[in-house]
């Protein structure tokens, strides 16, 4: 059986150029317009992470202090009384200079007690734990009295945490059917649980990217896909044509490269392979959209289109191909895989390309798909089961919603994560604009809850997994058709399906 994580922790020994992490959730920092820049837990959607995440803080920009002091006119219950700090399990710390940040501290002070002496002067109380350990962890906490107020929310622990006590609905602390909540409405509709809200979504972030160099697509003689966005032909037959015409360019030639690239096409029909109606999962293995898409899937593998990373890099990416032109487009995670110290800016800073060189575009969308779907990497934190700290919360959630919508906020953010982490207007104005939640982006946010029902047959990552082998092997190796994949797994993967809807009704 194939591990990622074995094959992620190869790479991380190798030290690859640049030192680039294998794993997108071990590396850099996500943009939002609250400026929460190191919330990186569950990117990309399906990744693996082998080590705890390094995050890199700084001092806050002055502007998003003020912009955070004017929004905070906005909250909706400016006179919680917060004496205790925030209990936060995870494998990385929160920053503490976002603007979310400074409008707690402005209006509810920095909490006075704790357990932790040494986070004095801090909002939060870090608990760190090995991503490996961190379900065992929390449940030990939780089981032993001493559960942790916060923990990361990950889509391959939903609703599989919630069935299993993780975490508590958030709905009893919050009113999130609010107005200020109208904008999420669509993504948090689709996270509920008989008729319950376990996860308070405020903002949304790309799951993945498709990161390109200029230079390379007009050596190539390739239209560049970002007009092609823009003009609307931004679809699967112009991305297999540019991909053809890639590979003839030159020898070792892929059109992309990543760890799950086939999930994000998979979702772009607008059908997941299990899909959250709000009352029960679907199972959608036997859907025409879904088989339609692994069509796509097996003709990038049987072309050798796609970069064979079981084959030539030990099941691992290879951001050095990508960034020495054999790999058009390197599609393995959000906004962190540009930044921080393994970002792929570092290529663009040691070789001197211009700024302009590193562009991004989302994925193509499905041409015969009613809308432009894309798999989407939602903010949110969940309240852990036995927790009793409802206003530090309920306080911090409000203010990272609140900060999240104020324009000033945004833009003072949008400047920061431009000075800190490199981004060019061109770049990081066009990932504002299609991740907003004000209706204004072509894009419509979509999830796939497959990797949500338990490792033990959901485990995303091994890729002979009964629910990842559906793609994994349609995607890479072409050993078997997803039509004998889905008759060997359907069975299994739907007994669970029904195991958890009858638990989702009683919850």
């Amino acid at each position: 059986m194939i591990n990622f994580k074995k094959a992620a922790a190869g790479v991380l020994a190798a030290g690859m150029i640049l030192s680039l992490t294998a794993c997108d959730e071990e590396s850099g920092t996500t943009v939002s317009g609250s400026g929460t820049s190191n919330a990186a837990p569950d990117a990309n959607a399906n990744a693996v992470v082998t080590t705890p995440l390094v995050t890199t803080t700084y001092d806050t920009d002055p502007a998003v202090i003020d912009a955070a002091k004017e929004a905070s006119a906005s909250l909706d219950n400016p006179d919680l009384k917060v004496d205790k700090r925030i209990k936060w399990m995870a494998w990385w710390d929160i920053d503490e200079t976002t603007a979310a940040a400074e409008m707690f501290k402005s209006v509810y002070g920095v909490p006075a007690t704790g357990d932790d002496p040494s986070r004095e002067g801090r909002i939060f109380e870090y608990i760190n734990v090995a991503y490996g350990e961190r379900y065992d962890k929390l449940a030990t906490a939780i089981q032993s009295g001493d559960s942790p107020d916060l923990f990361p929310f990950e889509i391959r622990d939903f609703p599989y945490g919630v069935i299993k006590g993780r975490y508590q609905p958030v709905d009893t602390i919050l009113n999130l059917e609010g107005s200020k909540w109208d904008g999420a409405r669509d993504v948090l509709n689709q996270f509920r649980l008989n008729g319950r809200y376990y996860c308070a979504i405020y903002e949304i972030s790309f799951d993945s990217l498709l990161y390109y160099r200029k230079s390379v697509l007009e050596g190539a003689g390739l239209k560049d896909p970002r007009t092609l966005f823009e003009n609307d032909e931004w679809t699967w037959d112009t991305f297999l044509d540019m991909a053809r015409q890639f590979q003839q360019s030159g020898d070792g030639k892929y059109v992309i490269e990543g760890y799950n690239p086939e999930n994000e096409f998979v979702v772009s029909t607008g059908t997941p392979i299990i899909e959250n109606d709000g009352t029960k999962l679907i199972n959608n293995m036997n859907n025409a959209n879904v088989e339609r898409v692994m069509d796509l899937l097996s003709t990038l593998q049987k072309e050798n289109l796609r970069y064979p990373l079981h084959e030539l890099n030990g099941w691992s990416v290879n951001p050095k191909a990508w960034a020495q032109g054999d790999i058009l487009f390197y599609g393995n995670g959000g906004t962190w895989e540009f930044e921080g110290d393994s970002g792929l800016n570092k290529f663009a800073q040691r070789f001197g390309w211009n700024d302009d060189e590193i562009c991004v575009v989302p994925y193509p969308r499905d041409p015969q798909a009613d809308k432009y779907y894309h798999f989407m990497k939602q903010d949110a934190m969940m309240w852990c089961k036995g927790s009793t700290n409802d206003a530090g919360v309920a306080a911090w959630i409000d203010c990272s919603v609140t900060s999240s919508l104020d324009p000033a906020v945004t833009a003072a953010s949008k400047q920061q994560s431009k000075d800190k982490n490199g981004w060019t207007d061109y770049n990081l104005d066009f990932i504002y604009s299609q991740t907003t939640l004000d209706g204004t982006s072509k894009l419509t946010p979509i999830f796939d809850f497959k990797n949500g029902i338990g490792t033990d047959v959901a485990d995303a990552g091994k890729a002979e997994s009964p629910v990842e082998s559906l793609t994994k092997t349609v995607f890479l190796t072409g050993e078997k058709t997803y039509t004998q994949l889905r008759e060997e797994n359907f069975a299994t993967i739907d007994t669970r399906i029904n195991e958890l809807n009858d638990a989702i009704s009683k919850l």
